[in-house]
């Protein structure tokens, strides 16, 4: 299960962080304002539509046959985002690399339930990353060389094999990825395995479940608390990682280069959710203290015109949005009564909301006003309200845990 989870992540995030650089060159490969294929940083925001929707189906037959299918289905994508010469083959293979992506989305948390569920998702996104960083360094090397730089997402091919082959369908027992699972008494503090839920009173970690968590009501509104704060988290990431090479160009550098110099977002994520698994279980504030760092580092990126400072900027959101997704997913994996397949298609749904939401929010401002305003206006509000949020706390606690 790490092996699986580790290349699943590590594919991830080399593909989807490659997405804002894919968009500036498909943009001059036909002519057009990156603004104009918005649809292509959408494409993962759809998918995670779409599989969240569907979770409860895709989980049916437990986590083995929904990573074999998002691997395959992602290998199509790259390798047709990444050949296609045509806008309807590129947008084609967006679509499918889209949904392939959301596909390991939608599986991780299933995977990553229990007690220590922040630190171990935290993990999980920091080897996304880790990888991550080598994405857009690979296609401005290729761009820089004369090639076409998309052809750079072909180096994930490979990963994305060994997955398929490494989850395909076996003989053995489908996890059950919906129901609780009988267990012995003595459970406190155990691991549950992937797609068991706590048992009936209890929360992951083996404690008592709070009295406002007893009933419906409570639990309803818990879950929606910590899927709002999912959507906040990600709206914040997703300004940056498909809007950080276009603001860079806008600064004077080339295709190229913009599309390289975007890494210090990238490098700022990974180390910042390297750090995050340790902050996390010592009960360091980190989702106040990553806003905090997220909007100086938004104010850096809007105001200066120049590329270093522009850079260090999306250094320093990188290293404050890090924590953001993995504490407040763990919190909605927490929630106490919430299934697993319930948890793992309502984040996917709350991901797929920002990621369609903000981007697109994002290129209507920019369009309107320009790329600097949008990321103000976007940015600032949704870091203050997401620290502000009455629900932070308990995420906060559970994440702890």
């Amino acid at each position: 299960m790490t092996r699986q989870v580790g290349v699943a992540q590590a594919a991830l995030g080399f593909t989807v962080n490659s997405l804002g650089a894919c968009l500036v060159l498909l943009a001059a490969d036909l002519d057009t304002p990156p603004e104009n294929l918005a649809w292509l940083a959408s494409s993962f925001g759809a998918g995670l539509l779409v599989v969240g929707g569907a979770g409860s189906v895709l989980l049916r037959s437990g986590s083995r046959p929904a990573l074999f299918a998002a691997a395959l289905v992602t290998t199509a994508g790259a390798v047709l985002l990444a050949t296609g010469a045509a806008a309807a083959v590129a947008a084609a293979g967006a679509l499918l690399l889209g949904l392939g992506a959301a596909g390991i989305v939608l599986v991780t948390p299933a995977l990553l339930r229990g007690p220590g569920a922040a630190a171990g998702l935290a993990r999980a996104n920091a080897v996304g990353s880790v990888s991550a960083i080598l994405g857009p360094p690979a296609i401005g090397a290729l761009e820089a060389a004369g090639a076409d730089g998309r052809l750079a997402l072909l180096l994930a091919v490979p990963p994305l094999l060994f997955l398929a082959a490494d989850t395909r369908p076996r003989a053995a027992s489908p996890v059950d990825a919906e129901g609780p699972t009988p267990a012995p008494s003595s459970t406190a503090g155990r691991s549950f395995p992937a797609g068991d839920t706590s048992p009936a009173g209890k929360d992951p970690s083996g404690a008592p479940a709070p009295a406002a968590d007893a009933g419906t009501r409570g639990r309803t509104r818990r879950t929606a608390g910590a899927w709002a704060a999912i959507v906040a988290a990600v709206s914040v990431e997703f300004c940056f990682t498909i809007w950080a090479t276009a603001r860079l160009r806008d600064t004077g550098l080339s295709d190229g280069g913009s599309a390289a110099a975007a890494t210090a977002f990238l490098v700022g994520m990974a180390a910042g959710r390297l750090a995050a698994a340790r902050l996390v279980g010592r009960g360091f504030p980190v989702i106040p203290a990553g806003c905090g760092l997220a909007a100086a580092g938004t104010l850096l990126v809007a105001l200066p015109g120049a590329p270093a400072p522009v850079a260090a900027g999306l250094a320093l959101a990188g290293l404050g949005v890090a924590p953001l997704y993995p504490v407040t997913l763990a919190g909605l994996v927490g929630v106490p009564g919430l299934t697993a397949t319930r948890s793992a298609a309502y984040g996917a749904l709350a991901s797929g909301t920002a990621i369609l939401a903000a981007p697109t929010g994002i290129a209507v401002l920019g369009a309107a006003l320009d790329l600097r305003a949008a990321l103000l206006i976007a940015v600032l509000p949704l870091a203050a309200g997401l620290a502000a949020a009455t629900g932070l706390p308990p995420l906060l606690a559970r994440s702890r845990t």
